[in-house]
């Protein structure tokens, strides 16, 4: 099959131009904040994009917008084992962080900007990072934890989001990258259909959350 025109263009997202909209028509929308920034690091500024938004790729230097969950098909497969009351929720939570702490997600990226651009011999701005990685951390802890019950409907509890939060973000600190974690991994697919995200991942802040982000290493 080409490259192209085939399989693979099925998980092509087509609501790019709507993500600043209040409603979107996709119903497996999840909003979550994109930074652009330029090849130096330089903050551009904020967007609003989707929690399953990634990057597909057809051939060398040729790129789409992809869903992580797949096709149409996949996509209604997905909404229906969420179920309405969940996906609620996870938009509920996020739109809520984010009016509470709507320059969260710029402080982290300009720090890490700072940081990168920062000579080896030097660490002002490294440690300027991780203070407002740690100033997240809280923030983000006191606002799951403010939300437990809620957070608990997601299968999750506020203390283990949490500390999931502050393993991420430690990576990402420490790491040659600026743009903040996300997940870009298709759900696995079984027979019945692809597992839920939020039995392995929950949008937390901008940031999409494993279950198993690398706790056991």
């Amino acid at each position: 099959m080409s490259a192209t025109g085939g399989a693979e263009l099925r998980d092509r997202c087509h609501f790019g131009r709507e993500f600043d909209r209040t409603s979107i028509d996709c119903p497996a929308f999840q909003r979550t904040q994109f930074i652009a920034a330029t090849s130096y690091g330089k903050p551009l500024g904020t967007h609003v994009a989707c929690a399953h938004l990634v990057v597909g790729e057809l051939s060398k230097n040729q790129f789409y917008p992809r869903c992580a969950l797949g096709s149409d098909v996949e996509r209604l497969r997905w909404i229906a084992m969420m179920g309405p009351a969940r996906l609620e929720v996870q938009r509920a939570l996020g739109a809520e962080f984010e009016r509470l702490y709507p320059d969260s997600l710029r402080k982290l990226i300009a720090a890490k900007a700072e940081a990168l651009a920062e000579p080896p011999d030097r660490r002002t701005s490294r440690l300027a990072l991780a203070a407002v990685v740690r100033e997240f951390v809280e923030e983000f802890g006191a606002f799951v934890s403010t939300h437990a019950s809620r957070i608990a409907e997601l299968g999750f509890s506020a203390s283990d989001l949490t500390a999931r939060v502050a393993i991420v973000l430690g990576e990402w600190q420490n790491s040659a990258r600026l743009d903040l974690p996300r997940g870009e991994e298709p759900p696995t697919v079984r027979a019945e259909g692809p597992t839920p995200l939020s039995d392995d991942t929950a949008v937390a802040g901008g940031l999409t959350i494993s279950r198993s982000a690398n706790l056991h290493r």
